[in-house]
């Protein structure tokens, strides 16, 4: 009997429908939070004998990689992020939401009066202290100061930083620069310009073009990774604990803050829906929720505050379009996880197996038929970096057997693929993926 091959997007698909196709879908790079670090990226084509090239980051304070298109298919990766700036799109500038580097950067586009960046052009910068070299767009400069690294946008805005020896940064609210941090009324709140941060006509018409030429030109599946963030981004804006005390002890500025957070989400949401919902396979959002050891909230204050807001965002995308949903959720996260299945959540992400709680069979066994697992196959913080490669095989080869049977299961790893991780344990990760992911699963 002939072998069923299916191409990619119809692959996702099924997985996505908890079905089984030919084989597990793989991601490498499709979102922000499933791709790889530069270093790491760079040391990887060297180690696979391909052209040396300097990595093209697309979140330069992150330091996230975009892949390139023979890594993509040397690795069988299935999906990719509708706003790649490499072939196969159509064009390479770079244009993004400010956002996406930083939630908390109040940069205007003097064109469209937005929170976005316009790039034409990329040019290269070579890290003062590991040595290796990246692309940029080139309105960004990173910048030496004493022992650290600066990152500016056209020369005076300033969207991260880190010590020199780093190879991530971290954006301005994680140093403090919280612009509603001094908010005490709810008047307050509504002075903050959260226009600035609803997308404009020509992000939306520039999202539409690629994702209608990726959709007819490829057979790639698509994502548009970071739609939005709600408790992260009120965390970037007040203060990661004062936040956390707003939840608890001042809930009408808090629910003031999550009020104007869910009108620019909403509004960006129903321009994106209109704009590639019928060229898009995969919406994500991201909030990180969990700690090591625990949801960062009691569930039922994420009942009272944020569940009937998810409701609402999640309800309008699959009411308006066929586009399933993602949500990138850092830590032990068991406890909101049958939350996020009520409030219609298609995909949960990056499935962080040394947090307390996240136990693959535990997972598979209560929510497998309810959501999809996006991530869990391999542990980037315990066992990538430090294990061998016989190691690294049986490890992805466990996690398979427990994921991927029924379907709702997308191979990628636990995050983003840091330093010092071995290149050749990366190439172990996504040849024991392809290898064994075959269905069925044995």
């Amino acid at each position: 009997m002939r072998e069923v091959v299916y191409k990619s997007r119809e692959r996702v698909l099924i997985a996505l429908r908890h079905e089984e196709a030919d084989r597990i879908p793989i991601d490498l790079g499709s979102t922000h939070v499933s791709t790889i670090n530069p270093l790491s990226y760079t040391n990887l084509r060297r180690y696979l004998g391909f052209s040396e090239k300097p990595a093209r980051v697309k979140d330069v304070v992150a330091q996230l990689t975009e892949i390139d298109l023979d890594v993509l298919r040397v690795f069988h990766v299935d999906l990719i992020d509708v706003n790649r700036h490499l072939p196969p799109s159509p064009g390479e500038e770079y244009y993004r939401d400010v956002f996406y580097q930083c939630m908390s950067c109040p940069y205007r586009n003097p064109e469209t009066g937005r929170a976005e960046i316009f790039e034409n052009n990329w040019k290269i910068w070579s890290h003062p202290h590991h040595g290796f070299s990246e692309e940029v767009p080139a309105c960004i400069d990173i910048v030496e100061k004493e022992n650290n690294l600066l990152i500016y946008l056209y020369k005076t805005v300033l969207i991260g930083g880190g010590p020199k020896t780093s190879t991530t940064f971290s954006p301005l609210d994680a140093h403090g620069v919280n612009p509603l941090a001094d908010a005490k009324s709810v008047e307050d709140v509504k002075k903050f310009d959260w226009d600035l941060f609803k997308v404009s006509d020509k992000y939306v018409d520039y999202l539409r073009k690629k994702a209608e030429y990726l959709y007819k030109n490829t057979d790639y599946a698509l994502v548009y990774s970071l739609a939005g963030r709600m408790h992260a981004w009120a965390q970037a804006l007040r203060g990661w604990t004062r936040w956390l005390a707003d939840l608890r002890l001042r809930k009408v500025l808090a629910e003031a803050v999550l009020d104007n957070i869910m009108d620019v989400l909403m509004y960006n949401v129903k321009r994106f829906v209109d704009a590639f919902g019928e060229y898009v396979q995969v919406i994500g959002f991201a909030d990180d929720l969990g700690t090591e050891e625990g949801p960062q909230i009691p569930v039922q204050l994420f009942r009272d505050m944020y569940k009937h807001r998810y409701e609402e965002l999640f309800g309008y995308i699959k009411k308006h379009s066929k586009m399933y949903i993602f949500l990138h959720s850092d830590g032990a996260i068991f406890p909101l996880i049958k939350e996020f299945i009520d409030a219609g959540l298609d995909i949960i992400n990056p499935i962080q197996l040394s947090a307390k709680g996240m136990d693959p069979e535990k997972l598979k066994k209560e929510y497998g038929e309810q959501i999809t697992f996006w991530g869990g196959g391999a542990d980037v913080q315990r066992i990538l970096p430090f294990a061998n490669k016989d190691e690294v095989v049986q490890h992805v080869k466990n996690l398979i057997k427990i994921f991927a049977p029924g379907g709702g299961f997308v191979f990628a790893a636990t995050h983003n693929i840091q330093p010092p991780t071995p290149p050749e344990n990366i190439v172990a990760v996504f040849e024991t993926a392809y290898k064994y992911g075959k269905y069925p699963i044995i």
